[in-house]
């Protein structure tokens, strides 16, 4: 079985261009400087000399200069993002780190917001200040490397020095930029590294970048077009398309913009697709999808979604071409939505959020006449001039990658509990799909594993008996194959007699007192606090303190190189009550929780299940 990629892995490999898809990639960082030349980097017009490669490192020595990020990555364009550079400062250096900013011949760089390098430089903002805008007064020594970390996400931005927080600022709503700095404010742009005069030597050894998804692109959602046709690819009459105040303007003869940026390498199965488009009387034009570059005519593969409200075709907007159509649509000159939904044959398009198609291809589909290629595939979107006189203007083409569904397996057995309740813990979900599997027989699931063709395992099961093939297929598919493990409460009683079982999930129930360890303890209907140990895991990202009512364990057993996520400070429970663990090529997720309804429809809770999948399913970091 092939692992599947991460969603939330796919959305930033897809995002970058693979020109520096390298080294310094672990986690989601980037290397922008290759340690050897200034490859990716401009400088400034004015004393380029300024800057300089030495010993993998980037020496400022010189007049006034600045080095502007001018690489693949993000295309040099980042509105939310982690940056963590390592500085090191000779005595009474001057220098700065810049983002949100644009390339400029000379000066100071007069967009975006400038992150102070100074530890013992005459002016009195020091390392780690917002400069001008939220300054320190005291940084770290000179002569010794130290790390900047800058976090931006919408208008909250974060600096760092070494670990400890220096600024923790939100740009006001009605935000008036410092006198003489008019750029100073939230936007988008690359990074610059500042020379400051001829005095100021600074070393720069590394600088990683963590592009962080734009707030649309929270849910799934990238930005096909970023104001430039750069990822697109025009057919014949190539000036039938261009930009102008953030639109495509389609207007001229016959002619097709493919998509061929790095966004799923262009080349979508499922997903979702949202244009916001605007016709003039009469226009005509299409968006087409599961298709592919044709340099001149009709794209022979793919469908096409209908953009047309006035034209003589009879066929509006919304419509599937010649497949599912309909006969009225939008007004002209005024800007509506298209979005179209595609898993697997199951095609949905809505005009303004209204359903005006749902079709799901047949079997045994034969395409219309003269279009052999209208057929569910793989392909890239491509937007249509139709003709001279159709004049169509193009915004916000977003799309969301839909991924292959989580295949998951229950193993339930040896514990009575409330299976409706329970089951619905795992519904609703786009992207999770669960089968049962009900243990009978010393866990027959493992008897044959050559054909496994789940990703994820839950373990809510409190049987005993399994034999050594069965336990060696069961390891092999963690260490080995990668299949992901949760682990939910009364698991940690199953297979007391299988030591390496509970080297596995990381806990053991103790059902009676052995060498060393007392017999756990339960208790029923208790409220229990929950803590959040490590807010920045996946898992637990975004989430808070709750209270949940469930039974507590007690007395258990834990390996000691769990990571917890979440604890208790009940009397009745072990203080660890949640943790994450690798076992081999295997992610592996405990939750101590989960004993009846009230635990599973406890909305943090469903969350947390939901979330263990993903991530042990490898699609959530």
């Amino acid at each position: 079985m092939a692992k599947k990629l991460g969603l939330a892995l796919m959305m930033w490999c897809l995002i970058l261009s693979s020109g520096q898809l390298a080294l310094g990639q672990e986690g989601g960082w980037i290397e922008l400087f290759d340690g050897k030349t200034l490859n990716g980097w401009k400088v400034s017009e004015e004393n380029k000399d300024t800057f300089s490669v030495r010993d993998g490192m980037i020496v400022v020595d010189g007049p006034r200069a600045h080095l502007f990020y001018d690489g693949s990555v993000n295309n040099a364009n980042f509105k939310n993002f982690e940056l963590k550079v390592e500085v090191m400062t000779k005595p009474r250096a001057n220098s700065g780190i810049y983002f949100h900013t644009a390339y400029q011949e000379t000066g100071w760089p007069a967009k975006g917001y400038e992150v102070q390098v100074n530890n013992s430089h005459s002016d009195w903002r020091k390392s780690g200040s917002l400069w001008d805008i939220m300054d320190v007064r005291e940084g770290p020594k000179d002569n010794e490397w130290f790390t900047e970390h800058i976090i931006v996400r919408g208008k909250h931005i974060v600096i760092k020095v070494n670990g400890k927080t220096t600024v923790d600022w939100t740009e006001p709503e009605d935000w008036t930029p410092p006198s003489g700095n008019p750029g100073r404010k939230i936007s988008r742009g690359t990074f610059a590294l500042q020379g400051h005069d001829p005095k100021s030597v600074i070393f720069y050894r590394s600088v990683k970048v963590k592009p962080l998804p734009d707030e649309a692109e929270e849910d799934g959602w990238i930005e096909l077009f970023d104001g430039t046709l750069n990822n697109w690819k025009a057919s014949e009459n190539k000036g039938t398309f261009s930009v102008r105040d953030g639109m495509i303007v389609v207007d001229g003869p016959r002619s097709h913009l493919f998509y061929d940026g790095p966004v799923n390498n262009a080349n979508f199965k499922n997903f979702e697709l949202k244009v916001e488009v605007m016709t003039k009387p009469g226009a005509n034009s299409g968006i087409y999808f599961h298709t592919e570059y044709e340099e001149k005519g009709w794209p022979p593969k793919g469908f096409e979604v209908q953009v047309n409200n006035t034209h003589s075709d009879w066929r509006k907007s919304g419509s599937l071409w010649d497949i599912k159509d309909v006969r009225e649509g939008p007004k002209d000159n005024e800007w509506f939505t298209e979005h179209i939904i595609v898993r697997g044959k199951h095609v949905v398009i809505k005009v303004n959020g209204k359903t005006t198609v749902d079709w799901t291809e047949p079997e045994d589909w034969t395409p219309p006449s003269g279009n052999p290629g209208r057929k569910i595939s793989s392909g890239t979107f491509a937007l249509q001039g139709h003709d001279p006189k159709s004049v169509i203007y193009y915004k916000n083409i977003m799309v969301k990658p839909l991924p292959e569904k989580i295949k998951v397996v229950v193993l339930t057995g040896g514990h009575d509990f409330e299976r409706e309740q329970f089951f619905k813990l795992f519904e609703g979900y786009d992207d999770i799909e669960y089968t049962e599997f009900q243990l009978k027989d010393h866990s027959e699931i493992f008897e044959d594993v050559s054909d496994w063709d789940y990703d994820v395992i839950i373990l809510y099961n409190m049987t005993q008996e399994i034999s050594t093939k069965r336990r060696r297929n069961f390891a092999r598919l963690l260490r080995r194959q990668g299949v992901g493990l949760v682990a939910l409460h009364h698991m940690l009683g199953a297979y007391q007699e299988w030591p390496q079982y509970h080297k596995i999930t990381g806990a053991k129930y103790f059902l009676k007192e052995t060498d060393g360890n007392r017999a756990s303890t339960y208790k029923h209907d208790i409220d229990m606090n929950v803590h959040i140990e490590d807010a920045s895991h996946p898992i637990m990202r975004g989430m808070s303190d709750f209270q949940i009512h469930d039974e507590g364990y007690k007395y258990c057993g834990f390996e000691d190189d769990n990571h917890v996520l979440f604890t208790t400070n009940h009397q009745d429970s072990d203080q660890t009550i949640g943790w994450v663990r690798n076992v081999g090529k295997a992610r592996v997720c405990g939750i101590m929780l989960g004993h009846d309804h009230y635990a599973y429809e406890n909305p943090n809770f469903r969350k947390l299940v939901a979330r263990a999948i993903r991530w042990t399913a490898s699609r959530l970091d």
